[in-house]
């Protein structure tokens, strides 16, 4: 059996890959997939060179890795399935032309964190909102030349608001569950951090919406869109089954990636049998991606509703599968040679305040998030650390509970190669690091966490049982 590595040799990796992180996107514009590449192809070097690990021990870290995150690979694969079929059928053209009409510009962030927020909390998914009330608003964004990066912001936080707080969400169940505490107990302490945090960032968005927004009427050019979008297809209910389909799914927490094949399919009929649009354009935009060409001469059509309307189909969704695979090759190398659980362990060892213990629980679930880009495992692995470590301080099990929800939950759609943050980035069209300066809900949380740490304020001792 092996020697563990030392902790230096396992932290070589991890700072390697963030200076290529940094020199990489932000000086050279390199794309993230091509820096985790060459960070997975050093943590191999290291691992075959230094821990004397075979290349078929590594291929073996790196295939059960990629395993583990095809969930949610093959429900990003099928949102762009959905999406160019809801084009086809009418369903978000007929959700921008009303959204258009009926949202005030300068309120639609504002409504974005909202809409979000209560589907997400009463549904428990914030995928499953995302997926249907999320690309919705992106068009309505489009149309009223919002800004996307800030509006994407919106919707994700808004989503994670509810996957926080909602007790039917699987990473607050899971929290609950590894950490030993009442579910409804958790939550309740979770208002302490996440009510400041809503209330901040329902004013920043309204405000940047305030600023964004040059007119309180809709322009000519998105009058003529509105326009052109009724001259296209014909609306009514029909057009809007795609998405109730979604949002029944998601209410009665039925899987997702059946709920966008049979969305998929009723646009398709929807388009068929409703639209007048032939078949197998509908059955070709599920694959190529949908273009205006199959339904109509686009040449007389605004730019702003070819870009609005052409979107999605799998073959379209490569890059986001090219990036998943690297970033997992780095993660399967560090977790199978044991290099993260050193370097997790080292600094877990080094806990001695309460303070201490929040942040570097804190800490430590963003690496972990950082480093493999599941969030569920962070809660999993720092549990088992800092349990211990918890109790010997005197904290209440719900102090570590919170600090995983607020540092683990929270930073998982902020980071690009995240299950999350690729989920974000590909359903919405919108890089995640440019939504990312935006997403106040989430780096609040973690500041009140730190502020109540600091202050001693609501730290609940190990003999406290409630929030």
């Amino acid at each position: 059996m092996r020697e563990k590595p030392s902790f230096y040799v396992a932290l070589t990796p991890i700072i390697f890959m963030m200076i290529v992180l940094v020199i990489g996107i932000g000086v050279m514009g390199w794309p993230a997939s091509v820096c985790l590449l060459i960070s997975a192809a050093f943590s191999c070097i290291i691992a075959m060179a230094k821990l004397k690990y075979t290349w078929d021990e590594i291929q073996g870290f790196i295939i059960d890795k990629i395993s583990a995150v095809m969930a949610p690979v093959l429900i990003v694969i099928f949102v762009g399935f959905m999406v160019a079929t809801w084009s086809y059928a009418g369903t978000l053209p007929m959700l921008v032309y009303y959204g258009m009409l009926l949202v005030a510009p300068a309120w639609l962030y504002a409504i974005a964190f909202f809409l979000n927020a209560v589907l997400s909390y009463v549904s428990g998914a914030s995928w499953g909102s995302v997926a249907s009330i999320g690309v919705a608003l992106m068009g309505i964004g489009s149309g009223l030349h919002a800004d996307l990066p800030i509006l994407a912001a919106a919707i994700v936080t808004g989503a994670y608001f509810g996957d926080k707080l909602s007790p039917l969400s699987d990473t607050t169940n899971l929290t609950s569950a590894v950490t030993k505490t009442k579910l409804y107990d958790l939550i309740k302490y979770l208002l302490w951090t996440t009510i400041p945090s809503t209330i901040i960032s329902l004013l920043f968005f309204t405000w940047l919406g305030m600023i964004h927004t040059s007119t309180g009427s809709i322009s000519p050019e998105s009058m003529q869109m509105l326009v052109q979008l009724k001259e296209l297809y014909k609306f009514g209910l029909l057009p809007l089954l795609p998405m109730l389909i979604v949002l029944c799914f998601t209410f009665l927490r039925l899987p997702t990636v059946p709920a966008l094949l049979s969305s998929a399919f009723v646009a398709v009929l929807v388009g068929w049998l409703y639209q007048g649009f032939p078949l197998d354009e509908g059955i070709k935009a599920t694959m190529s991606g949908f273009r205006l060409t199959m339904i109509t001469d686009s040449t007389t059509l605004l730019p702003s509703v070819k870009e609005l309307l052409e979107q999605g189909g799998l073959n379209n969704q490569g890059g986001f599968l090219s990036f998943i695979i690297c970033a997992m090759m780095f993660a399967g190398i560090l977790t199978g040679t044991g290099m993260m659980d050193v370097t997790l362990q080292s600094a877990a060892n080094k806990i001695k305040s309460a303070f201490g213990a929040i942040l570097a629980s804190g800490v430590l679930a963003i690496i972990i998030n950082l480093l493999t880009g599941s969030d569920g495992l962070n809660k999993i692995v720092i549990s088992e650390l800092v349990m211990k470590k918890f109790e010997d301080l005197n904290l209440s099990p719900l102090v570590l509970a919170r600090t995983l929800e607020d540092f683990g939950t929270m930073s998982a759609p902020i980071i690009p190669w995240s299950a999350a943050g690729l989920y974000m980035a590909t359903t919405l069209g919108v890089p995640t690091f440019s939504y990312l300066p935006y997403c106040v809900f989430c780096f609040c949380s973690m500041i009140f966490a730190l502020i109540y740490a600091s202050t001693g304020f609501r730290l609940l001792r190990f003999n406290e049982a409630k929030a």
